[in-house]
């Protein structure tokens, strides 16, 4: 099929098979090549491979044309179209009709007609458009393509928007227009001269230069998402963050925030990796409308010494009590900072720590505040033995000092030991046995008709408890039911908290039905549970093959003495306890119901609901319910009465459209709100549009109501990274 006496050299192709040939890209070689090529030394000796439906040679001009169904592959590179003719003197590839080049990044170009040189580094192209990463566009009338790297664009657009399919004309929803806009591979950037952003058609914004890194960059040093809304405590605000890529393992953001009533904010988050862990830091400075310096700190560290022991550190400090809420970095009650060590291996838990708090609330005092340090504590447990049983052991030790009130240093351990068993009829028990000894050092520790104590404070309290519970379980189809009787009896003798112990970590207390069953219903040290008591309860399920279930538990506890050990109000003060209890029901993924309660032991009245409810799916329509009554003898310590319902919908309207509604209302004060808000998304793959306003009534010491309005603009692929919205 070739004929090399002539002039010309031509391969037609046979039914359905491509004519081929290598040709070098030297200018001046005018054969064929046949033999290897070393394009280690020289990538430009890289041979030419030519596949089309027919490739003349014209030996005499030195050119080679090549006719339908073009396809020429070069480093990578390949060039598809319908005619390419290649002057092999002057190196230099012409090609047109439905012309498209693939770089090796997997960026593609594509143009009426293009004049490149053999290496396919130089040339001009017009009608261009490059299709890049994440779908992103490029176009221009022409464009000069030098080194390989640099394509230099006139008359460009740039856009990852998507084209309406039934009226392509319409422009896309975003776009920049630019006399000149130069694209460095390399470099990773997109440059623009004369540029102007256009929203719809409609300019909205001119700049005379303007880059941005190109769609390939997943993580480079540029300005992020900006924000701006407004609220009561600081007006009218405006924050546009900036990311600073340091290297590979570190980063910074400066977040400057301008607000209206109360001046400038800059706020920054530095974050690095090690090789053995991590740091992250938020802080922020403020010079406010008093003259004077304010700001905070949220650090976090976490890093790993060896396989068993890592060792960490929390800071979170503030000027003063209302300056996060104030500047919207959040509202907690109380700020911990913490250094810690800690050691796992096997079955054992080491950790030594030290504490600092800062409490924001009204009443909260440093002078009161305690600090922890250190705090050390181990627990260590042994493999079962032949019957199954096994040994623990748990120490802590403790110093607690004040400026001001009560210091406390305790050391306490205890061992205990554990057996559990199952039956033959399929009970299951547990045997549990434990001594445990604490010792303290303590200092004004106010009594009751007493006067403060100082001394030395201590007790041992055994425990012997005995579990016990039995299911039964029947299958029906694809349903399975289960009916568990459960019962729980532990002894301690009487008197475990003497009045010279302080209580510093068993404060808060709520008896419910995650703690019916437990030993000692206190969470810290400082307070134990005492006596005689047990605890009986049914709880039944039913659970489905596909994942759906209804459960429910219903108990009661029973204490022989009647003491001083649980407050009153607390559903343990009498003989017999409250009525606790749970229903959960989930039939599948779009519904979860949860209902958990407390009833009086003796009239049935309800002293604690608690109700949530989650219904639908997040990508049509999400509904989400919860509710909560306290009643005044129920004993909260942190509320007293308390009624309060929450709700929340969100929606999705359209495929980029969704929305969402919350509010927060006090029932006990007749349905006032606490707080409401909505917000819409608009979501494509180009831009988001993030919008929510937010109304509280709360009164936080300095701080009264709040109506609070944020929207967020994201040009997608201008650099933008996740982050959260501001004040």
């Amino acid at each position: 099929m070739a004929d090399l006496t002539g002039g010309s050299l031509k391969i037609l192709a046979a039914s359905g098979i491509l004519g081929c040939a290598l040709i070098t890209g030297h200018p001046g070689v005018s054969h064929a090549q046949t033999q290897p090529v070393n394009a280690e030394t020289d990538p430009d000796q890289v041979p030419l491979l030519f596949s089309a439906d027919e490739v003349e040679h014209n030996q005499d001009l030195q050119t080679v044309t090549a006719r339908g169904n073009v396809e020429i592959v070069r480093n990578g590179q390949i060039l598809l179209a319908d005619t390419v003719s290649y002057n092999m003197a002057q190196d230099v590839v012409t090609a047109s009709g439905n012309v498209s080049l693939v770089e090796p990044t997997g960026e593609v170009m594509f143009a009426n007609h293009v004049e490149l040189s053999g290496n396919f580094k130089d040339g001009v192209i017009s009608d261009i458009y490059i299709l890049l990463d994440e779908n992103t566009r490029l176009a221009g009338s022409g464009a000069r393509r030098s080194g390989g790297n640099y394509t230099e664009l006139a008359k460009a657009v740039y856009s990852p928007c998507k084209l309406c399919e039934d009226a392509p004309e319409v422009p896309p929803l975003w776009r920049i227009r630019a006399a000149r806009v130069l694209h460095d591979q390399q470099g990773q950037t997109i440059e623009y001269e004369d540029a102007r952003l256009e929203f719809a058609g409609i300019p909205v914004m001119y700049t005379p230069y303007f880059s941005h890194p190109d769609p390939t960059v997943k993580r480079q040093s540029g300005f992020l998402a900006p924000s701006f809304g407004s609220t009561s405590h600081v007006g009218q605000y405006f924050q546009t963050p900036y990311f600073w890529a340091i290297d590979n393992s570190k980063d910074l953001t400066l977040t400057p925030i301008y607000t209206v009533d109360q001046g400038p904010v800059l706020a920054t988050e530095y974050r690095q990796r090690l090789d053995s862990g991590e740091i992250n830091i938020v802080n922020s400075i403020t010079n406010d409308d008093n003259d004077e310096w304010q700001g905070h700190i949220d650090a976090k560290g976490r890093f790993d010494i060896d396989d068993t022991w890592r060792w960490g550190f929390d800071a979170e400090q503030a000027s003063e009590k209302t300056y996060l809420s104030r500047y919207g970095f959040g509202s907690p009650s109380v700020l911990t900072s913490n250094l810690f060590t800690e050691g796992f291996r096997g079955a054992s838990y080491s950790r030594v720590d030290g504490y600092y708090f800062q409490g924001l609330k009204e009443r909260d005092d440093r002078d009161t505040t305690p600090i922890i340090l250190p705090h050390a504590q181990f627990h260590g447990q042994t493999e079962p033995g032949k019957y199954g049983g096994y040994t623990s052991l748990d120490m802590d030790a403790l110093s607690l000092t004040r400026d001001e009130g009560t210091d406390s240093h305790r050391l306490s351990a205890k061992a205990g030991w554990q057996l559990p068993y199952i039956g033959s009829m399929g009970d299951v028990t547990k045997l549990t046995v434990s001594l445990r000894g604490d010792s303290y050092l303590v200092s004004d520790v106010a009594r009751d008709n007493q006067d403060a104590y100082s001394g030395y404070a201590g007790r041992a309290v055994p425990l012997v408890a005995f579990d016990w519970n039995m299911p039964f379980v029947r299958d029906e189809g694809s349903y399975h039911h289960i009916i568990k009787p459960i019962t729980m009896i532990a002894w301690s003798p009487n008197g475990g908290n003497p009045a010279e112990i302080p209580n510093e970590d068993a404060q808060s207390f709520e008896f419910d039905d995650i703690n019916l069953f437990s030993h000692d219903r206190y969470g810290g040290i400082d307070r134990v549970e005492d006596g005689l008591r047990g605890s009986y309860g049914l709880e039944w399920g039913v659970y489905g093959d596909n994942g759906g279930y209804t459960n429910a538990l219903f108990g009661q506890s029973y204490r022989l003495a009647k003491n001083d050990t649980f407050a009153k109000g607390s559903g343990l003060d009498e003989h017999l306890s409250d009525y606790v209890g749970r229903v959960t029901v989930s039939p599948g993924s779009l519904v979860d119901l949860s209902y958990r309660f407390r009833l009086d032991n003796e009239d049935m009245n309800a002293l604690r609901n608690q109700v949530s409810a989650n219904v639908g799916e997040q990508e049509t329509l999400r509904l989400n319910l919860s509710y909560i009554q306290l009643a005044e003898e129920a004993g909260s310590e942190e509320f007293g009465s308390r009624e309060e319902i929450y709700f929340s919908a969100s929606r999705k309207f359209t495929e980029y459209w969704s929305g969402m509604g919350y509010g927060r209302f006090d029932l006990d004060e007749g349905g006032d709100p606490l707080e409401y808000g909505i917000g819409f998304v608009y979501e494509d793959e180009c831009f988001i549009f993030d919008g929510r306003i937010r109304r509280t009534f709360y009164q936080d010491q300095d701080l009264g109501e709040s109506d609070e309005f944020v929207f967020r603009l994201v040009f997608k692929t201008l650099g933008e990274v996740a982050s959260s919205a501001g004040l």
